[in-house]
């Protein structure tokens, strides 16, 4: 009875061994090579050593090649670095722009596969399809609510997209010329995007054919208001509503499989149930995250940052995802040399902090001796995962 007992002890902590690891999810196959860095992410959530990660690390709208000016002064190469379709998507850029830095695109995709087998982790700042052609141009940000020239009239964007309902967009700007081609409303136009990444991600293939892993996280910061996803501008229900239609978009378009969804907020949420007011469902999302530049601020705010990422890896667990930290930069003069040792790395080291993946942003300071002195310690320890690591 004794040996009984303890046989069916075993095969239960066995099978809760089982549920709480990290799993994508459940209405398609992944590609054997998108499984296996979905696992990776979650082994390195459960190490406590997550990926690093740089956005622009590799600028496509200038380059196609893998030279990279982060690790010249670091002497670095990364497993996942960090892109946008931005420049590669939209009405507002001309074609020939757009083709240029698509191109360059796949090149990097492609180039990075082949040498370190590193994927992209990719954001998506879309433009507002009601951008007039004459939209100062602030920042570069199209994607922004709240500035001079937008239209006020369609600030509800996302529900005009649901309901296939509105008026004609998508004008563009092409160097001041209105776009000759039209849409009859937002959900048309919003339809065409979708393609347009699905043409592009049809073309991460490696050399002998196969589709290249990403990472593609949808519609991030999206309790604040300053993007046309904003809470001010589509409720909770119809945010969920609009993820979900990407992803049903995306997967319908490239048919390959091979894409990880991000589910990320930013820092204004401090429980559970605030994180989870627009999560779109477990069908939907792979990793879940934050955006957070408040943590080289002061020792308060990184308190705070700990408890939110605390929050994450716990909700992670629950909903067997890979928590991470989407955007952070030693963007603070006064600590921006002791950001990575002071800062990043007792969050990274706190105990129920379980974080697969971490990016830094474009914004991060990589100056003077001391900011790179202060990231080179941070990246040569086992803190983080990257190819030199």
């Amino acid at each position: 009875m004794r040996e009984l007992y303890l046989i069916i002890l075993m095969a239960t902590l066995f099978l809760s061994q089982i549920s709480v690891k990290a799993q994508t999810y459940n209405h398609r196959k992944l590609t054997d090579e998108t499984e296996l860095w979905f696992e990776s992410l979650s082994d390195a959530a459960a190490d406590g050593q997550p990926y690093y990660s740089q956005f622009d690390q590799y600028p496509v709208r200038i380059q196609d090649s893998l030279t990279s000016s982060y690790t010249h002064k670091l002497g670095v190469e990364l497993y996942v670095y960090g892109v946008d379709f931005y420049y590669a998507s939209g009405t507002w850029f001309s074609p020939e722009y757009k083709e240029r830095c698509c191109k360059n695109l796949i090149s990097v995709v492609k180039n990075a596969w082949r040498r370190n087998r590193a994927i992209p982790c990719f954001s998506w700042h879309l433009e507002n399809p009601y951008v007039p052609s004459d939209f100062e141009n602030y920042m570069g940000c199209r994607y922004r609510y709240g500035v001079n020239g937008y239209p006020e009239e369609h600030r509800y964007v996302i529900k005009e997209i649901l309901e296939n309902k509105g008026s004609i967009c998508g004008f563009g700007r092409y160097g001041g010329k209105d776009n000759a081609v039209v849409y009859k409303n937002p959900a048309e136009w919003f339809d065409a995007r979708c393609k347009e990444i699905a043409d592009i991600i049809r073309e991460f293939k490696d050399d002998e054919g196969n589709v290249i892993p990403i990472i593609l996280r949808l519609w991030h910061e999206c309790e604040d208001d300053w993007q046309w996803w904003g809470k001010k501008f589509v409720t909770a229900e119809d945010y969920k509503s609009f993820f979900q239609l990407t992803v049903l978009k995306l997967e319908q378009y490239t048919d390959s499989n091979n894409i990880l969804y991000a589910y990320g907020p930013d820092r204004y949420w401090n429980s559970e149930k605030e994180y989870m007011l627009r999560y779109p469902g477990d069908d939907y999302v792979d990793l879940i995250g934050f955006d957070d530049y408040s943590i080289g601020t002061g020792l308060e705010s990184l308190e705070d940052t700990i408890n939110r990422a605390i929050i994450v890896s716990k909700i992670a667990n629950k909903h067997k995802k890979v928590a991470a930290l989407f955007e952070t930069a030693n963007s603070k003069e006064e600590t921006s040399d002791i950001f990575f040792c002071d800062y990043l790395k007792p969050l990274i080291k706190t105990d129920g902090v379980d974080f697969g993946l971490i990016q830094l942003w474009s914004t991060g300071r990589l100056n003077t001796p001391d900011e790179i002195s202060d990231r080179v310690k941070f990246l040569e320890s086992d803190l983080v995962k990257t190819v030199n690591k």
